[in-house]
C-alpha cells in the first residue's frame, strides 16, 4: 500500500512539474520576441475590417499591373489572407516579429503562393519595392513609421494606416466608422 502511495505522490509531482514547464514554454514564447517597446496583436472590429478590405480591394482591382502589398505588423494574418485570396496576381508580405502570430499566419497561409510572412522587425524591412502598405499599430510608434514610409517608399506608394495616422503628413481621405477607434487613413504617394 505504501508502494502505491508513493507511486501516486510522484505522478501528480510529475504532472505539476509538467504543466509548470508548459506554462514557463508558453511565457516565453509569447515573451520572446517582445522588445523595449512592443505592441500586442490587436483586434479590429467587424466593421473596421471590412472596411479596410473593402478600401484595398478597391485600390487592387484598379491597379494595372501586380502589386506587392505588405502588412507592418500582420498579427494574425486577418487582413491578408482574404486578399490574397481574392487577388491570386498580387503579391501580399505580412510582417510580425511576436512568435505565436507569426506562426499561426504561416500555418493559416500555407496554401497560398502569393502570401508569405516574416518573422522580422518591420523597421528593419526594405519597403523600396512596396505598392502599398498597411498598419494597424499604436500611436507611439507613428513618427517612426512615418519616417520609414518616407524613406523607403516608391513615390506613388499608397499606405492604409488603420487608428492612428502618420505624422506630419495629411491624409488624402479620412474614413471614420462609428468611433474614433474606427478610422482610417488613406495616403496616395507620400512625396
Amino acid at each position: 500500500m505504501e508502494f502505491l502511495w508513493w507511486v501516486f505522490n510522484i505522478s501528480i509531482l510529475l504532472i505539476m512539474l509538467m504543466v509548470f514547464a508548459v506554462s514557463l514554454m508558453g511565457v516565453y514564447l509569447f515573451c520572446s520576441s517582445l522588445g523595449e517597446r512592443w505592441a500586442p496583436p490587436v483586434r479590429a472590429s467587424g466593421k473596421l475590417k471590412a472596411a479596410v478590405l473593402s478600401e484595398i480591394s478597391k485600390e487592387l482591382e484598379n491597379a494595372n499591373m501586380p502589386q506587392k502589398v505588405v502588412d507592418l505588423g500582420s498579427g494574425w494574418g486577418t487582413l491578408l489572407l482574404p486578399l490574397a485570396k481574392k487577388f491570386p496576381n498580387h503579391h501580399f508580405v505580412g510582417i510580425e516579429r511576436a512568435l505565436t502570430p507569426f506562426y499561426v499566419s504561416q500555418f493559416r497561409a500555407r496554401k497560398l503562393s502569393n502570401l508569405e510572412f516574416v518573422r522580422q522587425d518591420f523597421f528593419t524591412y526594405d519597403l523600396s519595392d512596396t505598392n502599398f502598405v498597411m498598419m494597424f499599430l499604436i500611436g507611439f510608434m507613428m513618427p517612426k513609421v512615418t519616417e520609414k514610409c518616407l524613406k523607403e517608399l516608391p513615390k506613388n506608394a499608397t499606405v492604409l494606416a488603420v487608428r492612428f495616422p502618420l505624422t506630419r503628413i495629411e491624409a488624402d481621405a479620412v474614413v471614420k466608422l462609428e468611433t474614433s477607434l474606427e478610422t482610417y487613413y488613406l495616403y496616395k504617394g507620400l512625396v
